[in-house]
Protein backbone atom coordinates (compact mmCIF):
# COMPACT_ATOMS: atom_id res chain seq x y z
CA UNK A 1 0.00 0.00 0.00
CA UNK A 2 1.31 3.64 -1.14
CA UNK A 3 2.25 6.38 1.69
CA UNK A 4 -1.10 7.84 0.59
CA UNK A 5 -2.91 5.34 -0.33
CA UNK A 6 -6.43 5.11 2.21
CA UNK A 7 -7.46 2.01 2.99
CA UNK A 8 -11.15 0.57 2.08
CA UNK A 9 -12.61 0.04 5.61
CA UNK A 10 -11.36 3.73 6.02
CA UNK A 11 -13.09 5.08 2.97
CA UNK A 12 -16.50 2.92 4.25
CA UNK A 13 -16.31 5.70 7.47
CA UNK A 14 -16.28 8.67 5.52
CA UNK A 15 -19.65 11.14 4.59
CA UNK A 16 -21.85 10.76 1.76
CA UNK A 17 -19.95 13.37 -1.16
CA UNK A 18 -16.96 13.43 0.66
CA UNK A 19 -13.10 12.52 -0.19
CA UNK A 20 -10.97 11.03 2.40
CA UNK A 21 -7.01 11.53 2.16
CA UNK A 22 -4.01 10.23 4.34
CA UNK A 23 -1.60 12.72 5.25
CA UNK A 24 1.37 12.12 7.81
CA UNK A 25 -0.24 8.47 8.94
CA UNK A 26 -3.75 10.26 9.27
CA UNK A 27 -7.24 9.93 7.24
CA UNK A 28 -8.36 13.46 7.25
CA UNK A 29 -12.12 13.92 5.45
CA UNK A 30 -12.78 17.17 2.67
CA UNK A 31 -15.59 17.95 0.77
CA UNK A 32 -15.43 18.26 -2.78
CA UNK A 33 -17.31 18.55 -5.98
CA UNK A 34 -16.51 17.69 -9.52
CA UNK A 35 -16.99 20.49 -12.00
CA UNK A 36 -16.36 21.15 -15.87
CA UNK A 37 -13.91 23.15 -17.37
CA UNK A 38 -12.72 23.18 -21.22
CA UNK A 39 -15.25 20.36 -21.45
CA UNK A 40 -13.45 18.21 -19.21
CA UNK A 41 -14.46 16.80 -15.82
CA UNK A 42 -12.52 17.05 -12.73
CA UNK A 43 -12.88 16.57 -9.13
CA UNK A 44 -12.17 20.16 -7.02
CA UNK A 45 -11.37 19.24 -2.92
CA UNK A 46 -13.32 21.29 -0.61
CA UNK A 47 -12.75 22.45 2.85
CA UNK A 48 -11.39 20.26 5.60
CA UNK A 49 -14.70 19.09 7.48
CA UNK A 50 -12.83 16.40 9.58
CA UNK A 51 -10.81 13.07 10.45
CA UNK A 52 -11.33 9.51 10.38
CA UNK A 53 -9.99 7.59 13.68
CA UNK A 54 -9.63 3.55 13.39
CA UNK A 55 -12.28 1.88 15.89
CA UNK A 56 -14.15 5.17 16.22
CA UNK A 57 -15.17 6.42 12.80
CA UNK A 58 -15.89 10.18 11.27
CA UNK A 59 -15.25 12.98 13.51
CA UNK A 60 -16.29 15.95 12.85
CA UNK A 61 -14.03 19.08 13.38
CA UNK A 62 -16.26 20.99 15.86
CA UNK A 63 -18.97 19.33 18.33
CA UNK A 64 -20.00 22.79 19.25
CA UNK A 65 -23.52 24.01 19.39
CA UNK A 66 -22.76 26.62 17.15
CA UNK A 67 -22.10 23.90 14.82
CA UNK A 68 -25.41 21.87 15.77
CA UNK A 69 -28.45 22.42 13.37
CA UNK A 70 -30.90 25.46 13.91
CA UNK A 71 -34.34 24.48 15.51
CA UNK A 72 -35.52 28.30 16.16
CA UNK A 73 -36.05 30.32 13.71
CA UNK A 74 -36.78 34.06 13.40
CA UNK A 75 -40.32 33.61 12.16
CA UNK A 76 -43.22 36.47 12.95
CA UNK A 77 -41.49 39.91 11.16
CA UNK A 78 -40.38 37.34 7.57
CA UNK A 79 -44.19 35.91 8.01
CA UNK A 80 -45.88 39.25 7.82
CA UNK A 81 -43.86 40.59 5.39
CA UNK A 82 -43.72 37.41 2.78
CA UNK A 83 -47.28 37.85 3.33
CA UNK A 84 -47.58 41.34 2.21
CA UNK A 85 -45.10 42.22 -0.47
CA UNK A 86 -46.39 39.24 -2.84
CA UNK A 87 -46.72 41.70 -5.73
CA UNK A 88 -42.91 42.16 -5.32
CA UNK A 89 -42.48 38.85 -6.56
CA UNK A 90 -44.42 38.60 -8.85
CA UNK A 91 -42.78 41.66 -10.51
CA UNK A 92 -39.53 39.29 -10.21
CA UNK A 93 -41.01 36.30 -11.57
CA UNK A 94 -41.98 38.49 -14.76
CA UNK A 95 -38.65 39.55 -15.87
CA UNK A 96 -35.85 36.76 -14.51
CA UNK A 97 -35.60 33.39 -14.63
CA UNK A 98 -37.67 31.94 -11.18
CA UNK A 99 -34.71 30.87 -9.08
CA UNK A 100 -33.07 33.96 -9.62
CA UNK A 101 -36.43 35.49 -9.04
CA UNK A 102 -36.82 33.98 -5.80
CA UNK A 103 -33.05 34.89 -4.59
CA UNK A 104 -33.12 38.28 -5.74
CA UNK A 105 -36.21 38.93 -3.29
CA UNK A 106 -35.19 36.91 -0.44
CA UNK A 107 -31.89 38.84 -0.33
CA UNK A 108 -33.84 42.57 -0.75
CA UNK A 109 -36.34 40.99 1.67
CA UNK A 110 -33.80 40.58 4.44
CA UNK A 111 -32.11 44.01 3.29
CA UNK A 112 -35.79 45.55 4.60
CA UNK A 113 -36.23 43.28 7.86
CA UNK A 114 -32.51 43.66 8.95
CA UNK A 115 -31.75 46.52 7.59
CA UNK A 116 -28.45 46.90 5.29
CA UNK A 117 -26.65 43.93 5.02
CA UNK A 118 -23.50 42.73 3.11
CA UNK A 119 -22.96 39.72 1.24
CA UNK A 120 -20.86 37.90 3.33
CA UNK A 121 -23.90 38.12 6.59
CA UNK A 122 -27.06 37.58 3.85
CA UNK A 123 -26.80 33.31 4.23
CA UNK A 124 -26.41 33.49 8.15
CA UNK A 125 -29.84 35.87 8.26
CA UNK A 126 -31.19 33.33 5.88
CA UNK A 127 -30.13 30.49 7.84
CA UNK A 128 -31.67 31.82 10.76
CA UNK A 129 -35.54 32.62 9.63
CA UNK A 130 -38.14 31.70 8.08
CA UNK A 131 -36.95 31.84 4.49
CA UNK A 132 -34.88 29.14 4.90
CA UNK A 133 -38.25 26.56 5.51
CA UNK A 134 -40.29 29.03 2.83
CA UNK A 135 -37.63 28.75 0.13
CA UNK A 136 -35.42 25.90 1.23
CA UNK A 137 -33.09 25.32 -1.65
CA UNK A 138 -31.50 28.84 -2.17
CA UNK A 139 -27.90 29.14 -2.20
CA UNK A 140 -26.88 32.36 -0.71
CA UNK A 141 -23.10 32.29 0.09
CA UNK A 142 -20.91 34.89 -0.75
CA UNK A 143 -20.00 33.76 -3.59
CA UNK A 144 -23.22 33.20 -5.10
CA UNK A 145 -24.03 36.52 -4.69
CA UNK A 146 -21.09 37.99 -5.69
CA UNK A 147 -22.17 36.27 -9.33
CA UNK A 148 -25.46 37.18 -8.72
CA UNK A 149 -24.80 41.57 -8.07
CA UNK A 150 -22.33 40.98 -10.66
CA UNK A 151 -24.69 39.18 -13.27
CA UNK A 152 -27.50 42.09 -12.62
CA UNK A 153 -24.96 44.85 -13.24
CA UNK A 154 -23.75 43.23 -16.14
CA UNK A 155 -26.50 41.79 -17.84
CA UNK A 156 -29.41 44.53 -17.73
CA UNK A 157 -31.92 43.25 -19.83
CA UNK A 158 -34.32 41.42 -17.09
CA UNK A 159 -33.47 44.74 -14.88
CA UNK A 160 -34.51 46.95 -17.43
CA UNK A 161 -37.64 45.02 -18.36
CA UNK A 162 -38.57 45.43 -14.24
CA UNK A 163 -37.94 48.79 -14.02
CA UNK A 164 -39.54 49.90 -17.56
CA UNK A 165 -42.96 47.95 -16.04
CA UNK A 166 -42.61 50.39 -13.15
CA UNK A 167 -42.31 53.46 -15.15
CA UNK A 168 -45.23 52.18 -17.66
CA UNK A 169 -47.34 51.67 -14.31
CA UNK A 170 -46.85 54.88 -12.40
CA UNK A 171 -48.47 58.17 -12.07
CA UNK A 172 -45.77 59.73 -14.29
CA UNK A 173 -45.06 62.47 -11.86
CA UNK A 174 -41.50 61.58 -10.92
CA UNK A 175 -38.82 62.75 -8.54
CA UNK A 176 -35.55 62.56 -9.52
CA UNK A 177 -32.80 62.89 -6.51
CA UNK A 178 -29.41 62.26 -5.99
CA UNK A 179 -27.65 60.64 -2.54
CA UNK A 180 -24.24 60.26 -1.15
CA UNK A 181 -23.11 56.78 -0.42
CA UNK A 182 -19.60 56.01 1.09
CA UNK A 183 -17.31 53.91 -0.05
CA UNK A 184 -15.13 52.24 2.27
CA UNK A 185 -13.35 50.38 -1.13
CA UNK A 186 -9.72 51.70 -1.37
CA UNK A 187 -9.92 50.32 -5.04
CA UNK A 188 -13.82 50.93 -6.08
CA UNK A 189 -14.28 52.08 -9.30
CA UNK A 190 -16.79 54.49 -8.42
CA UNK A 191 -15.76 56.37 -5.52
CA UNK A 192 -13.68 59.16 -5.35
CA UNK A 193 -13.46 62.83 -3.07
CA UNK A 194 -16.80 64.12 -3.72
CA UNK A 195 -18.22 67.51 -2.20
CA UNK A 196 -19.30 65.46 1.44
CA UNK A 197 -15.77 64.00 1.72
CA UNK A 198 -14.98 66.65 4.48
CA UNK A 199 -18.90 65.60 6.32
CA UNK A 200 -18.65 61.47 5.58
CA UNK A 201 -14.85 61.47 6.03
CA UNK A 202 -14.44 58.71 3.29
CA UNK A 203 -14.53 58.71 -0.82
CA UNK A 204 -18.16 58.62 -2.23
CA UNK A 205 -20.49 57.69 -4.43
CA UNK A 206 -23.78 58.84 -5.86
CA UNK A 207 -27.30 56.84 -5.71
CA UNK A 208 -29.84 58.81 -8.88
CA UNK A 209 -33.29 57.46 -8.24
CA UNK A 210 -36.69 58.03 -9.36
CA UNK A 211 -39.67 58.27 -7.16
CA UNK A 212 -43.03 58.22 -7.94
CA UNK A 213 -44.49 61.07 -5.74
CA UNK A 214 -48.05 59.90 -5.70
CA UNK A 215 -47.85 56.17 -4.84
CA UNK A 216 -44.21 56.59 -3.15
CA UNK A 217 -42.55 53.74 -5.39
CA UNK A 218 -38.76 53.60 -6.56
CA UNK A 219 -39.12 53.10 -10.49
CA UNK A 220 -35.32 52.93 -11.53
CA UNK A 221 -32.00 53.62 -9.73
CA UNK A 222 -28.33 53.16 -10.70
CA UNK A 223 -24.97 54.14 -8.86
CA UNK A 224 -22.63 56.99 -10.46
CA UNK A 225 -18.98 58.18 -9.58
CA UNK A 226 -19.08 60.25 -6.45
CA UNK A 227 -17.39 63.14 -8.07
CA UNK A 228 -19.89 63.70 -11.24
CA UNK A 229 -22.41 66.06 -10.34
CA UNK A 230 -25.82 65.12 -10.28
CA UNK A 231 -26.67 67.35 -13.85
CA UNK A 232 -24.53 65.35 -15.80
CA UNK A 233 -25.36 61.88 -14.17
CA UNK A 234 -28.76 62.36 -15.02
CA UNK A 235 -28.32 63.10 -19.10
CA UNK A 236 -27.12 59.19 -18.66
CA UNK A 237 -29.68 58.16 -16.24
CA UNK A 238 -32.51 59.04 -17.88
CA UNK A 239 -31.71 56.89 -21.26
CA UNK A 240 -32.06 54.02 -19.30
CA UNK A 241 -35.46 53.53 -19.62
CA UNK A 242 -38.04 54.73 -21.98
CA UNK A 243 -39.67 57.77 -20.68
CA UNK A 244 -42.94 59.50 -22.16
CA UNK A 245 -45.66 62.30 -20.93
CA UNK A 246 -43.63 62.35 -17.53
CA UNK A 247 -43.72 65.50 -14.82
CA UNK A 248 -39.79 65.82 -14.14
CA UNK A 249 -39.84 67.52 -10.62
CA UNK A 250 -36.40 67.80 -9.17
CA UNK A 251 -33.68 70.09 -6.87
CA UNK A 252 -31.74 73.00 -7.99
CA UNK A 253 -28.95 71.10 -8.76
CA UNK A 254 -30.38 69.41 -12.20
CA UNK A 255 -30.26 72.91 -13.85
CA UNK A 256 -28.43 73.05 -17.05
CA UNK A 257 -29.90 74.25 -20.48
CA UNK A 258 -29.16 70.94 -21.80
CA UNK A 259 -31.19 69.10 -19.11
CA UNK A 260 -34.22 71.64 -19.00
CA UNK A 261 -34.34 70.13 -23.04
CA UNK A 262 -34.01 66.70 -21.29
CA UNK A 263 -37.14 67.10 -19.50
CA UNK A 264 -38.99 67.92 -22.20
CA UNK A 265 -38.51 65.58 -24.62
CA UNK A 266 -41.32 63.00 -25.74
CA UNK A 267 -43.79 65.27 -24.39
CA UNK A 268 -42.73 65.51 -20.87
CA UNK A 269 -42.35 68.63 -18.49
CA UNK A 270 -40.52 69.48 -15.46
CA UNK A 271 -40.04 72.06 -12.13
CA UNK A 272 -37.41 73.46 -10.94
CA UNK A 273 -36.44 75.90 -8.08
CA UNK A 274 -34.09 77.95 -9.10
CA UNK A 275 -30.69 78.53 -7.33
CA UNK A 276 -30.09 82.46 -6.16
CA UNK A 277 -26.90 83.16 -8.70
CA UNK A 278 -28.82 82.28 -11.59
CA UNK A 279 -28.92 85.18 -13.89
CA UNK A 280 -32.87 84.28 -14.35
CA UNK A 281 -33.80 83.99 -10.48
CA UNK A 282 -31.85 87.25 -9.71
CA UNK A 283 -34.73 89.07 -12.26
CA UNK A 284 -37.30 87.01 -10.37
CA UNK A 285 -36.93 88.15 -6.93
CA UNK A 286 -35.46 92.25 -8.00
CA UNK A 287 -38.81 92.77 -7.28
CA UNK A 288 -41.61 90.90 -4.91
CA UNK A 289 -45.35 92.49 -5.41
CA UNK A 290 -47.29 89.67 -4.65
CA UNK A 291 -50.49 90.01 -6.60
CA UNK A 292 -51.96 86.31 -6.09
CA UNK A 293 -52.90 83.80 -3.20
CA UNK A 294 -54.29 80.66 -1.94
CA UNK A 295 -54.59 78.75 0.87
CA UNK A 296 -52.48 75.22 0.78
CA UNK A 297 -53.50 72.23 2.84
CA UNK A 298 -51.61 69.65 4.04
CA UNK A 299 -53.02 66.91 6.36
CA UNK A 300 -54.55 69.41 8.71
CA UNK A 301 -51.88 72.17 8.43
CA UNK A 302 -52.76 75.00 6.10
CA UNK A 303 -51.04 78.38 5.21
CA UNK A 304 -51.59 81.34 3.35
CA UNK A 305 -49.40 81.83 0.38
CA UNK A 306 -49.09 84.59 -2.02
CA UNK A 307 -47.20 84.41 -5.22
CA UNK A 308 -46.82 86.53 -8.73
CA UNK A 309 -46.08 84.09 -12.05
CA UNK A 310 -44.42 85.40 -15.19
CA UNK A 311 -42.66 85.22 -18.58
CA UNK A 312 -39.09 86.01 -18.40
CA UNK A 313 -36.42 85.04 -20.97
CA UNK A 314 -39.17 82.99 -22.43
CA UNK A 315 -39.61 80.45 -19.50
CA UNK A 316 -42.49 80.68 -17.30
CA UNK A 317 -40.98 81.67 -13.57
CA UNK A 318 -43.46 81.67 -10.57
CA UNK A 319 -42.35 83.32 -6.76
CA UNK A 320 -44.22 81.73 -3.73
CA UNK A 321 -43.76 83.07 -0.29
CA UNK A 322 -45.54 80.43 1.99
CA UNK A 323 -46.68 83.54 5.01
CA UNK A 324 -46.20 80.99 7.93
CA UNK A 325 -43.15 79.92 6.79
CA UNK A 326 -41.72 83.34 6.35
CA UNK A 327 -43.20 84.12 10.14
CA UNK A 328 -41.00 81.44 11.68
CA UNK A 329 -37.75 82.22 9.87
CA UNK A 330 -38.31 85.59 10.61
CA UNK A 331 -38.78 84.75 14.89
CA UNK A 332 -35.98 82.27 14.71
CA UNK A 333 -33.35 85.25 13.41
CA UNK A 334 -34.91 87.53 16.05
CA UNK A 335 -33.80 85.36 18.85
CA UNK A 336 -30.61 84.44 17.21
CA UNK A 337 -30.02 88.48 16.90
CA UNK A 338 -31.56 89.21 20.51
CA UNK A 339 -28.79 86.09 21.81
CA UNK A 340 -26.15 88.05 20.61
CA UNK A 341 -25.23 84.94 17.60
CA UNK A 342 -22.38 86.35 15.60
CA UNK A 343 -23.25 87.34 11.58
CA UNK A 344 -26.63 88.15 13.14
CA UNK A 345 -27.40 91.50 12.89
CA UNK A 346 -30.30 94.25 12.39
CA UNK A 347 -28.74 95.43 8.80
CA UNK A 348 -28.93 91.73 7.94
CA UNK A 349 -32.10 90.95 8.90
CA UNK A 350 -33.53 93.31 7.23
CA UNK A 351 -32.30 92.69 3.96
CA UNK A 352 -33.33 89.14 4.38
CA UNK A 353 -36.86 89.40 5.49
CA UNK A 354 -38.51 89.34 1.81
CA UNK A 355 -36.58 86.46 1.01
CA UNK A 356 -37.53 84.57 3.76
CA UNK A 357 -39.89 81.59 2.55
CA UNK A 358 -39.94 82.37 -0.56
CA UNK A 359 -39.53 79.25 -3.45
CA UNK A 360 -38.61 80.28 -6.63
CA UNK A 361 -39.78 77.78 -9.27
CA UNK A 362 -39.87 77.55 -13.15
CA UNK A 363 -41.87 75.38 -15.10
CA UNK A 364 -42.74 74.08 -18.58
CA UNK A 365 -46.31 73.29 -17.73
CA UNK A 366 -48.14 76.50 -19.18
CA UNK A 367 -51.75 75.84 -18.59
CA UNK A 368 -51.59 74.54 -14.57
CA UNK A 369 -52.35 77.46 -11.95
CA UNK A 370 -49.92 78.61 -9.52
CA UNK A 371 -51.71 76.55 -7.04
CA UNK A 372 -51.42 73.22 -8.87
CA UNK A 373 -47.52 73.94 -9.56
CA UNK A 374 -46.84 74.86 -5.64
CA UNK A 375 -48.49 71.88 -5.23
CA UNK A 376 -46.68 69.81 -7.47
CA UNK A 377 -43.22 70.94 -5.97
CA UNK A 378 -44.52 70.52 -2.48
CA UNK A 379 -44.94 66.67 -3.45
CA UNK A 380 -41.31 66.53 -4.00
CA UNK A 381 -40.34 66.18 -0.88
CA UNK A 382 -41.59 62.43 -0.37
CA UNK A 383 -38.50 61.40 -2.04
CA UNK A 384 -36.49 63.15 0.93
CA UNK A 385 -38.57 60.96 3.19
CA UNK A 386 -37.66 58.11 1.34
CA UNK A 387 -33.65 59.38 1.94
CA UNK A 388 -34.07 59.68 5.51
CA UNK A 389 -35.89 56.08 5.62
CA UNK A 390 -32.93 54.73 3.36
CA UNK A 391 -30.17 56.16 5.21
CA UNK A 392 -31.76 55.69 9.25
CA UNK A 393 -33.35 52.65 9.05
CA UNK A 394 -31.69 50.97 6.50
CA UNK A 395 -28.19 52.40 7.50
CA UNK A 396 -27.33 52.27 3.97
CA UNK A 397 -24.56 54.88 4.60
CA UNK A 398 -21.36 53.05 3.15
CA UNK A 399 -21.14 50.19 0.97
CA UNK A 400 -17.90 48.01 0.67
CA UNK A 401 -17.79 47.25 -2.32
CA UNK A 402 -15.57 48.12 -5.36
CA UNK A 403 -16.31 46.41 -8.22
CA UNK A 404 -18.70 48.16 -10.74
CA UNK A 405 -20.97 45.68 -11.47
CA UNK A 406 -21.70 44.27 -7.99
CA UNK A 407 -22.47 48.01 -7.25
CA UNK A 408 -24.82 48.39 -9.73
CA UNK A 409 -26.30 44.61 -9.21
CA UNK A 410 -26.36 46.32 -5.31
CA UNK A 411 -28.53 49.00 -6.35
CA UNK A 412 -31.08 46.84 -7.98
CA UNK A 413 -31.21 44.75 -4.59
CA UNK A 414 -31.76 48.01 -2.76
CA UNK A 415 -34.48 49.11 -4.73
CA UNK A 416 -36.48 45.80 -4.80
CA UNK A 417 -36.06 45.83 -1.01
CA UNK A 418 -37.67 49.33 -1.63
CA UNK A 419 -40.32 47.96 -3.20
CA UNK A 420 -40.89 45.72 -0.48
CA UNK A 421 -41.00 48.70 1.98
CA UNK A 422 -43.75 49.82 0.16
CA UNK A 423 -45.71 46.75 -0.20
CA UNK A 424 -45.43 46.56 3.36
CA UNK A 425 -46.08 49.85 4.17
CA UNK A 426 -49.38 49.85 2.36
CA UNK A 427 -50.42 46.97 3.81
CA UNK A 428 -50.02 48.54 7.71
CA UNK A 429 -52.21 51.53 6.97
CA UNK A 430 -54.94 49.21 8.20
CA UNK A 431 -53.27 48.76 11.53
CA UNK A 432 -54.12 52.59 12.71
CA UNK A 433 -51.43 53.79 15.42
CA UNK A 434 -48.89 51.28 14.47
CA UNK A 435 -45.84 52.07 12.31
CA UNK A 436 -44.19 50.04 9.87
CA UNK A 437 -41.09 49.56 12.88
CA UNK A 438 -43.87 48.76 15.87
CA UNK A 439 -45.15 45.87 13.37
CA UNK A 440 -42.44 44.30 12.71
CA UNK A 441 -40.91 44.65 16.45
CA UNK A 442 -44.32 43.06 17.80
CA UNK A 443 -44.09 40.20 14.91
CA UNK A 444 -39.99 39.47 16.29
CA UNK A 445 -41.48 37.81 19.01
CA UNK A 446 -43.32 35.02 17.09
CA UNK A 447 -40.38 32.13 16.81
CA UNK A 448 -40.81 28.74 14.81
CA UNK A 449 -39.82 25.78 16.71
CA UNK A 450 -39.24 22.38 15.55
CA UNK A 451 -40.67 19.48 17.56
CA UNK A 452 -40.59 15.94 17.22
CA UNK A 453 -39.67 16.23 13.63
CA UNK A 454 -42.43 18.95 13.48
CA UNK A 455 -42.48 22.89 12.63
CA UNK A 456 -44.46 24.65 14.69
CA UNK A 457 -45.38 28.46 15.38
CA UNK A 458 -44.45 29.71 19.75
CA UNK A 459 -44.69 32.78 21.32
CA UNK A 460 -48.30 33.27 19.86
CA UNK A 461 -50.66 35.96 22.33
CA UNK A 462 -53.85 36.66 21.31
CA UNK A 463 -52.36 40.48 20.60
CA UNK A 464 -50.12 38.82 17.74
CA UNK A 465 -53.32 36.57 16.51
CA UNK A 466 -54.91 39.79 15.81
CA UNK A 467 -51.52 41.19 13.90
CA UNK A 468 -51.09 38.47 12.00
CA UNK A 469 -55.04 38.56 10.83
CA UNK A 470 -54.75 42.10 10.18
CA UNK A 471 -51.74 41.28 8.12
CA UNK A 472 -53.27 38.48 6.59
CA UNK A 473 -50.65 36.25 7.88
CA UNK A 474 -51.53 32.39 8.98
CA UNK A 475 -49.54 31.22 11.83
CA UNK A 476 -48.09 28.06 10.64
CA UNK A 477 -45.51 26.35 8.91
CA UNK A 478 -45.87 23.92 6.07
CA UNK A 479 -49.35 22.67 6.83
CA UNK A 480 -48.84 22.53 10.49
CA UNK A 481 -51.52 25.10 12.66
CA UNK A 482 -49.77 26.15 15.88
CA UNK A 483 -49.40 24.70 19.03
CA UNK A 484 -52.53 26.70 21.22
Amino acid sequence: MGQYSVPEEIRKLKPKGTMVKRISGHYYVYQYATVTENGRRRTQMGRLIGSIKEGVGFIPNSGFLSDDKIQTLEFGEYAIVLANSKKTLELLMECFHPEDAVTIYSVALIHFVQGFSYMKDIKKYYDMSYLSLKFPCLKLGYTRLSKLYANLGRRQGPVLLLEQKLVDASSRQIAVDGHVLGSVSSENDLACKGYKFQKIGESQMNLLMAYDVNTHIPLFSRIYEGGSPDKVSVQDFLYQVELKDMLFIVDSGFYSTENLELFQTNGSSYIIPLAKNLKICKKAVSHLEMNGRFMYQKGKKAAAIEYKDELIDGHRVLCFRDLNEAAAEQANYLRYLQQGKKNYTEERFLELKDFMGLYVLQTSLLEATAEEIFQLYKMRWTIETYYNYFKNRTDCRSLYQQDYYKVQGLAFVMLVSALIHQEFADACKVLKGKSIQDCLLEARMLKANKQMGIWTVSNCSQKHRDLLKALNTEPKIEGHWLHT
